[in-house]
């Protein structure tokens, strides 16, 4: 047997079939996905990982990511075959006043274009600055410092160096900082440096490669 409904007694404030209630609802439809959709985004905007920003200095310092710091940025990036970049920044560094550095690249799948001066010593007056590609190697590089007085540097970060490919092929490639000259080159043991103002070495604590992922 079916059972009579019930009736019960709601307070409501206004009438579901008022006007501006009917506004109100509407509205609330409306902007909720919104204001739910940029809560989750607020809630997630702390980074977990140093490829997130690796020049996120609180970030990587909380991660123990110790500086002065050779960082390629992006440290990760996925892409459609095609052109890609790839900036190389001295982070955390104090009294630089010059850097050498050497990076090697996968020769099958990503293509040289060309190698541009950083901004790091942009205010210098004709700043030296200097490169060499090799293909055979798939090595690139770069000698660039203040031009003059010895006591000219620069503190912070900034970027030394841009590198400019082209992902000819789908798969993972990475631009590898060289600071270890075993498995390289047999004839070029060089790795990367940094210098202050009296060539004195600047000791590299971190490292970052730049991954590239082409799809």
């Amino acid at each position: 047997m079916t059972q009579p409904y019930s009736k019960h007694s709601w307070n409501f404030p206004f009438r579901l079939t008022d006007p501006s209630s009917l506004r109100l609802n509407r509205m609330l439809f409306r902007y909720l996905p919104s204001l739910c959709l940029l809560f989750f985004i607020i809630s997630c905007s702390i980074p977990t990982d140093i490829n997130d920003n690796p020049l996120d200095y609180e970030a990587t310092e909380l991660l123990g990511f110790e500086t002065p710091a050779l960082v390629c940025f992006p440290a990760a990036q996925t892409i459609p075959t095609g052109p890609v970049t790839i900036k190389l920044f001295a982070m955390g560094v104090a009294d630089l006043s010059g850097a050498y550095l050497k990076v090697q690249y996968n020769k099958s799948k990503l293509l040289y274009n060309q190698t541009i001066k950083g901004e790091f010593f942009a205010d210098a007056q004709e700043p030296i600055f200097f490169y060499e590609h090799n293909s055979t190697e798939g090595t690139i590089t770069v000698t660039t410092s203040f031009l003059g007085s010895d006591s000219v540097a620069v503190d912070g970060t900034g970027s030394l160096v841009e590198f400019q490919f082209t992902a000819t092929s789908v798969g993972t490639s990475t631009l590898s900082i060289v600071r270890d000259s075993t498995g390289f080159t047999a004839s070029d043991s060089s790795v990367s440096e940094l210098v202050g103002p009296n060539d004195q070495p600047i000791e590299i604590l971190g490292y970052t490669d730049g991954i590239i992922i082409a799809q």
